[in-house]
Order: structure tokens, then C-alpha cells, then sequence
């Protein structure tokens, strides 16, 4: 069962600059550490609802392998938020259920990642083979979560962000983004354009001219995660600079 969004990736080209900048945005940043396959860093915005910030980028920005994601013509692009990832508390039988659904999925596959102390923590994840990035990846942790997701001061934000409230998936097809996400939450549709992973809600949108930013992320990311939109307790309210968020469109409140 999917029990709720487990983290949106951030691809960024320099990962200090990243994090100097989310700082600066009034967020507590996490150093993350290399993934197993020495492709990638990462750093982390961990949030009070369990969900978080990836901040990723390639050790080597001018290398020509590719990761299992498939992140490296994102960066080419510009990066940003380029992908997302749901938890499941039961990988294999999400799989069926989504192949059973008429979807292709490759995994469950094995990864990790090394954390700064040396610690070494591991996961089980999945992909829906489709266009673009309508649908999040799955991720089962094996070690336990406490490890790669920090909680207590760490998701404690000056900014006052408690945790995702909303994601806006761009798509130039709404009519398949729907039957996709039916697909994805087991037919738990909450309304014609909005589901539901556990607390956490998506929301489809489509361009509406020739100079709206969904075309614009069509254009360049093609069809996937386009914004989000953080929960807040006590702090500021609006949109994020877009710069110093290197390129992903956040709203708090």
C-alpha cells in the first residue's frame, strides 16, 4: 500500500550552492551523502510529515553516465524539480497491483546510499514505465527510515514549512494523467483532477497558453512534477524565490 509521498527531487548543478540557498530560503538543510551507484549526492529538507526535499547533483556534472533515474538530461535542461517518489509499505504487491492495472513496471530493484558517518542504508524501489514523470517512482526501505529520513530539530523549518500539502503534476494529456493516477491510488479519486497518497494530495494541470509556465515546463522537462506547495505553521507565506530554490516552483501556505 502507498502511504503517502516519500520525497521531490531537486536536481541542482552544485549541491553547496544548493544548500546556501535553501538556507537562505529559511529551511533546515540535511547533508545527505553519495548514492551507491557514485553517480550522486544529495542533501535533504526533511519535513514534520515525513516527506522531504532531495537536493541532488552529479559528482561528475560532465560525465556521461546516466543514473537509473535517468536525471541526466534534466540537468542538461536546467534541473529543478524533476521527479518524485511515493513510500510503499509493501513494494512487491504494489507492483502487481500496478502491472494488474495495465502498467509496466521495472523493479523492484535494490539501492542505497552512504551517509557522512559512514553509515550505510538501503531501499528497495520501483518505476511505472511511461512518458515523462506523471507518475512518482516507489521506494520500501529495508534499513530502517529513521536513517535516511531525519526527523526532530532537522525538520524543524525558520520558514515555518511543516510538510507537503499539494503537488502539481503538468501533462498535456488530462485524460490519461487521470486513469494513471486512478491507477496509482487504487481508485481513491477525491475529484475530477485531484488524488490522494495519504496526507499528501496531487493535483493535475494543463496548459492554457501559449506563454503559461506548465507549456513552458512541457516544452523543456516534459509532462511531471510542474510545483509544490508546502504546509506552514508560524512564518512567511507565498511563493519562493525561484533562484535561490535553483529553478523548483515552492509555495508556502
Amino acid at each position: 500500500m502507498l502511504t503517502g509521498l516519500d520525497h521531490l527531487v531537486i536536481l541542482v548543478e552544485e549541491l553547496e550552492e544548493a544548500v546556501a540557498g535553501y538556507e537562505e530560503l529559511g529551511f533546515r538543510v540535511t547533508p545527505g551523502g553519495e548514492h551507491a551507484d557514485g553517480l550522486t549526492r544529495n542533501a535533504l529538507v526533511p519535513f514534520a510529515d515525513g516527506a522531504y526535499l532531495e537536493l541532488v547533483a552529479f559528482i561528475d556534472p560532465a560525465g556521461e553516465r546516466d543514473n537509473v533515474w535517468g536525471w541526466r538530461p534534466f540537468r542538461e535542461a536546467g534541473g529543478g524539480l524533476v521527479d518524485y517518489c511515493a513510500t510503499s509499505d509493501d513494494l512487491a504487491a504494489d507492483a502487481r497491483r500496478l502491472e494488474e492495472a495495465g502498467l509496466g513496471v521495472d523493479g523492484p530493484d535494490g539501492g542505497g546510499r552512504r551517509l557522512p558517518d559512514g553509515t550505510e542504508i538501503r531501499w528497495k524501489s520501483a518505476r511505472v514505465r511511461q512518458e515523462g514523470r506523471v507518475l512518482p517512482f516507489l521506494i520500501e526501505d529495508e534499513t530502517p527510515r529513521r536513517l535516511r529520513v531525519p526527523g526532530g530539530p532537522s525538520a524543524e523549518h525558520p520558514n515555518g514549512a511543516t510538510g507537503i500539502s499539494r503537488l502539481l503534476i503538468a501533462t498535456r494529456d488530462v485524460a490519461e494523467a487521470r486513469q494513471a493516477l486512478a491507477a496509482l491510488v487504487g481508485g481513491r479519486k477525491t475529484s475530477g483532477y485531484t488524488f490522494r497518497i495519504g496526507r499528501h494530495e496531487l493535483a493535475i494541470v494543463a496548459p492554457n497558453g501559449t506563454e503559461d509556465p506548465v507549456k513552458r515546463r512541457l516544452e523543456t522537462l516534459g509532462p511531471g512534477p510542474f510545483a509544490v506547495e508546502l504546509a506552514t505553521g508560524a512564518g512567511g507565506r507565498g511563493a519562493l524565490d525561484p533562484e535561490l530554490a535553483r529553478g523548483a516552483r515552492i509555495r508556502l501556505g
